[in-house]
Formats: structure tokens, C-alpha cells, sequence
């Protein structure tokens, strides 16, 4: 983890249904990211609002990433906790965001998928093999891990886009 954190020192990030702020604290303190767009309708800490090199969009992610293009923004990590009704959601977004022309080349992405079908961990890992199947051909090294942090019905997807 120590290296990959350094490889991506500098980097600008977009944290994805920001609030209350744990991703985007991360992302400035430990990351060290260069500028970090924290993309939620809702407050921020009043911690992580006022750090240097936050930028809170307090917008949703679908205008958010128009937004961002046209100022000529470069993504090259994005991380996204959203809660949404459908996991399906996370991955229209990340396509949204690529085919906008957001993220760079080898944008690294972290999204949590959180299944709100099914109760069984094969029932959980089936959606969410299916979802990230939608990937294929545009991102490589993609892991799915299902983290200490997680809810059981939560899957950690991480990978570089091609």
C-alpha cells in the first residue's frame, strides 16, 4: 500500500459522494494528492472543508464531471463511496466520467459497490463479479476484495483505467 500511495503523491483526485469527508481527509493527508475535488450535495466536516487543496463541488457527480471537463480537469484517481439504490450506478458514473474525457490515462479507482439485493456472500460476489465484467477491455490489474471496513453486502473494487 506505502508504495502505491507514493506512486500516486501529486496526483489529482475526485472523491465521489464526499461526505462526510473520510475519503477526501485521506487523500490530502496521506495521499498527498495535489488538489482533490470532494463531489457530495452534502456538507463536509468542517475539518476536511477547510484543508488546503479541497475543493468541495457540492453538486451531484453527474454535473460535477461536466463541470470539471470543461475547466480542463485531469483525473488520475478517483475514488467513489456513493449510496445509491443500484450498484450499477458506480460503474455508469466511471464510464460517464472516462468518456467525457475526465480521467487520464491509468486513472487509478477505488469504488465501494454496495448490493442491497441478496443475503449471501455468493449472491454479493455474483453482482458484483457481473458489474465489474462491464469493465472489461478499458481497465486492468482489477481486484475485488471485500475489506474489514466493508458491510457484508459491500465489495472494494479497485484498478487502473487502460
Amino acid at each position: 500500500v506505502g508504495s502505491a500511495r507514493d506512486n500516486l503523491a501529486g496526483s489529482v483526485a475526485l472523491d465521489c459522494g464526499a461526505s462526510p469527508g473520510g475519503w477526501t481527509k485521506y487523500l490530502a493527508e496521506e495521499v498527498r494528492c495535489r488538489a482533490i475535488y470532494s463531489v457530495d450535495p452534502a456538507e463536509l466536516s468542517g475539518d476536511v472543508l477547510g484543508m488546503d487543496r479541497v475543493h468541495h463541488l457540492r453538486t451531484r457527480i453527474e454535473d460535477a464531471i461536466g463541470d470539471l471537463r470543461r475547466d480542463g480537469t485531469q483525473i488520475g484517481l478517483w475514488v467513489s463511496d456513493m449510496c445509491l439504490f443500484n450498484m450499477s450506478g458506480q460503474i455508469d458514473t466511471l464510464l460517464e466520467a472516462r468518456a467525457s474525457g475526465l480521467l487520464r490515462d491509468g486513472c487509478f479507482f477505488v469504488l465501494t459497490l454496495k448490493c442491497v439485493r441478496g443475503r449471501t456472500k455468493a449472491s454479493f460476489d455474483s453482482q458484483v463479479e457481473k458489474e465489474v465484467k462491464r469493465l472489461d477491455g478499458i481497465v486492468t490489474g482489477v481486484e475485488v476484495f471485500h475489506l474489514f471496513s466493508n458491510r457484508s453486502g459491500e465489495r472494494t473494487v479497485m484498478g487502473f483505467m487502460i
